[in-house]
C-alpha cells in the first residue's frame, strides 16, 4: 500500500472519528501527508516511539492498537492471558488514553490487564511485571524526548525489556493486521465487572519502597548523617516525584527541597525546552532554587534516568555526564566491606573505559554489551540461572543506573538513592562530590567523553543516516587501528591484519579505536531520527585528555560533514 492509499483509507475512517477527521484537514499539503502515512512506525527492541498526530507514522489512537494487538497475539500464542499485563504510563500528553486503550485492546483478547490507576515511572513499571507474576507489561512514555512525543515500551515476564526474538514475533502478527479501524477493543466497564480490569495504586509504591530500602549500602550512616545533605531536586514535570522523595526520607535524606514549579506533572513540559536532565538548561530552574545546596538532582519524566549536579572548584554547579556519576556510584560500591568475590558490572560499549578499570582493579569482572539497557537486564537474568557472576552494578552513559536488580531496567529512584549516600560519604571526609570524582582520576586516569548528534527528520532523515552509515563502515581513517563493525560481528586489528568475531548481537553500530586508547562510535538511534557519535579519550591530566578530545571530535566531525 502507496502513502496516498494509507491516506485515503484514513480518510474514510476518519468519518466516524470526530477529532481524527479534523486533524486529517490539518494536513493541507502533499509533503506533510506523506510524511504523515508513507511507512508504519518501526516496533523493536526499545517498542515504538514517535511524534502525535494522525497516519501511521505517528502516535495515535489507532497505532496504539495496532501495537498492542500484536502483543496480544504474542500473549494468547504462549496461552498467558490470565497471567495477564501491567500498564504504566508517565505525563504525556494522552498517555493515560493511550494505556486505557491498551487495556481494552488487551481485554478484547481475554487478557487480564493490572492497570496504573495514575501516572507512574518506568522502573516501577518493570517492578510491578515482577511483583504481580505478570507475562508482561507496558509503559506509554516517550521518556526523555520533547512534549511532541510519544511511545508505547513492552516489558516481558522477567521486567526486561523485550528480547530481540520477541520484537521480531510482534512484528509478524502486526504484519498481518490489514485493518487498524477493525481492532477489536472491549468497554472498560465491562472489563472491570468481567474481572479482567484491575487498578494498580498505592500499593505498588508500597512494595517498591520496601524493596529500595536494599539500595542503601549503610543504613546507619544515611540515617544518623542524611539530614546534613542539601539536595534540591526536579522531577521536570513527570513521574519521578513521589518515589523519589519518599525513598529518601525513609533512609533518612530528609533536607530535600523539591522544585515546585517543576513538580507538577505536564505533558507540555512548560519550563523546559527538553525535559532531558542531560540537557544542562534542564537544571537552570534548580541552580536558581539551590540555596547553595550541596547536590542538584533531576530525573526525565518517566523517571528511569537521572542528572546530577555538583559544586565545582569555582565555586558553581557542574553538571555531571553519565559516565562521571557511574564511575562515582561504581567506584563507591566496589570500596564496600560487604563486595562479593563474584560481583559484576555489566555496561554498554559506548560507555567510558574508566568504570572497566576501577572494577578491574577491585576484582570485579567486567561485561560490556550493546546500547539498550534490555541487554543489561538480559545478562542479570541469564546470571540468575547459569551463576556465572552475581549482579553489582549496571550502567550507561546516557544517565541509567541500576543497583538492585528487583527493577530491571535503569532506575533513577535507585540512583538518586544511592547518589545521596555518596555524597554524603565524601561530605563526612570533608569533599564535596566534584572532589571525589578528582581523587578517582588521579588513581585512575583522566577521561574525557563527549556525545554528537546528527538529527534528521523525515524520510530524507533515514536516508541520510544510512549513507553515513555506510560510508563510514567503508571508509580509512588515519590513526584508526581497531574497527569493530557489529552489524558484520567482525573486529578488525589493522596492526595485525586480521579479523575475529565480535560476541555480541549484530546492530547497525561501528567503533573505532586508536593508538593512545581514544575511541569512537558511530550508531543510528533506535528510537529517534538521530544518529549518535560518542567520542572518549584518556590522558594523563585533564588537559591532554580534553585536548585529545577535540582533535578527534574536529578529525571524525569533518569526515562526516563530507559525506
Amino acid at each position: 500500500m502507496n502513502w496516498q492509499e494509507n491516506w485515503q483509507k484514513w480518510s474514510v475512517a476518519s468519518k466516524d472519528d470526530a477529532a481524527l477527521q479534523q486533524e486529517m484537514t490539518e494536513l493541507s499539503d502533499e509533503k506533510t501527508r506523506r510524511e504523515h502515512f508513507y511507512r508504519y512506525l518501526e516496533f523493536g527492541t526499545g517498542g515504538m516511539r514517535g511524534e502525535l498526530g494522525c497516519g501511521t507514522n505517528r502516535i495515535n489512537t489507532y497505532m496504539i492498537r495496532w501495537v498492542t494487538s500484536g502483543v496480544a497475539a504474542h500473549i494468547a500464542e504462549q496461552g498467558l492471558e490470565t497471567e495477564g499485563v501491567a500498564i504504566a504510563y508517565d505525563s504525556r500528553h494522552f498517555s493515560a488514553e493511550f494505556a486505557l486503550e491498551a487495556a481494552r485492546v488487551l481485554g478484547a483478547a481475554g487478557i487480564k490487564v493490572y492497570l496504573s490507576d495514575a501516572l507512574r515511572p518506568t522502573p516501577e513499571l518493570s517492578f510491578m511485571v515482577r511483583e504481580w507474576g505478570a507475562a508482561a507489561g507496558i509503559v506509554i512514555t516517550a521518556s526523555h524526548n520533547p512534549a511532541e512525543y510519544n511511545g508505547f515500551k513492552v516489558y516481558g515476564a522477567d521486567g526486561c525489556q523485550i528480547t530481540l526474538d520477541v520484537a521480531d514475533k510482534i512484528t509478524a502478527y502486526l504484519t498481518g493486521i490489514s485493518d487498524l479501524f477493525a481492532i477489536p477493543v472491549a468497554d472498560e466497564s465491562a472489563l472491570i465487572e468481567d474481572g479482567l480490569l484491575v487498578r494498580i495504586g498505592a500499593e505498588a509504591d508500597a512494595a517498591y519502597l520496601e524493596e529500595v530500602r536494599a539500595v542503601t549500602q549503610n543504613p546507619a550512616l544515611a540515617n544518623e548523617h542524611g539530614a546534613k545533605l542539601a539536595i534540591v531536586y526536579t522531577p521536570l514535570h513527570g513521574t519521578g516525584g513521589p518515589l523519589v522523595t519518599q525513598s529518601l526520607a525513609q533512609a533518612g535524606f530528609t533536607n530535600v527541597r523539591v522544585v515546585e514549579e517543576q513538580a507538577i506533572p505536564d505533558g507540555a513540559f512548560p519550563t523546559v525546552a527538553s525535559p532531558n536532565p542531560e540537557d544542562h538548561a534542564a537544571f537552570t530552574m534548580a541552580i536558581e532554587a539551590s540555596h547553595d545546596a550541596d547536590i542538584l538532582m533531576a530525573t526525565d519524566p518517566d523517571a528511569d534516568r537521572i542528572g546530577v549536579a555538583v559544586k565545582n572548584e569555582q565555586g558553581t554547579y557542574q553538571i555531571l555526564t553519565g559516565n562521571q556519576l557511574g564511575a562515582l556510584l561504581l567506584h563507591y560500591l566496589v570500596t564496600q566491606p560487604n563486595l562479593l568475590e563474584n560481583s559484576a558490572l555489566i555496561k554498554t560499549i559506548v560507555t567510558s573505559d574508566l568504570g572497566e578499570k576501577i572494577a578491574q582493579k577491585y576484582g570485579v569482572k567486567t561485561y560490556n554489551t550493546l546500547t539498550g539497557f534490555k541487554f543489561i537486564g538480559e545478562k542479570i537474568a541469564e546470571w540468575e540461572v547459569s551463576g556465572e557472576a552475581t549482579f553489582l552494578f549496571g550502567y550507561e552513559e546516557s544517565y541509567g543506573y541500576l543497583v538492585e536488580p528487583f527493577v530491571r531496567d535503569k532506575d533513577a529512584i535507585q540512583a538518586a538513592l544511592l547518589t545521596a549516600e555518596v555524597a554524603l560519604s565524601f561530605q563526612l571526609q570533608g569533599k564535596t562530590l566534584y572532589e571525589g570524582l578528582q581523587t578517582i582520576y588521579d588513581e585512575f586516569g583522566y577521561y574525557e567523553e563527549s556525545l554528537h548528534t546528527i538529527t534528521a527528520k523525515g524520510e530524507e532523515g533515514i536516508v541520510r543516516i544510512q549513507t553515513i552509515m555506510q560510508t563510514m563502515r567503508d571508509k580509512t581513517m588515519d590513526g584508526i587501528i581497531i574497527k569493530e563493525d557489529y552489524k558484520t560481528g567482525l573486529q578488525t586489528n589493522y596492526q595485525t591484519n586480521s579479523k575475529q568475531k565480535i560476541a555480541l548481537p549484530k546492530s547497525d553500530v561501528l567503533k573505532f579505536y586508536q593508538t593512545d586508547g581514544s575511541w569512537f562510535c558511530i550508531r543510528p538511534s533506535g528510537t529517534e531520527p538521530k544518529c549518535k557519535i560518542y567520542f572518549s579519550c584518556i590522558g594523563e591530566t585533564g588537559e591532554e585528555a580534553s585536548q585529545r578530545l577535540r582533535n578527534l571530535e574536529k578529525q571524525v566531525l569533518a569526515t562526516i560533514e563530507n559525506i
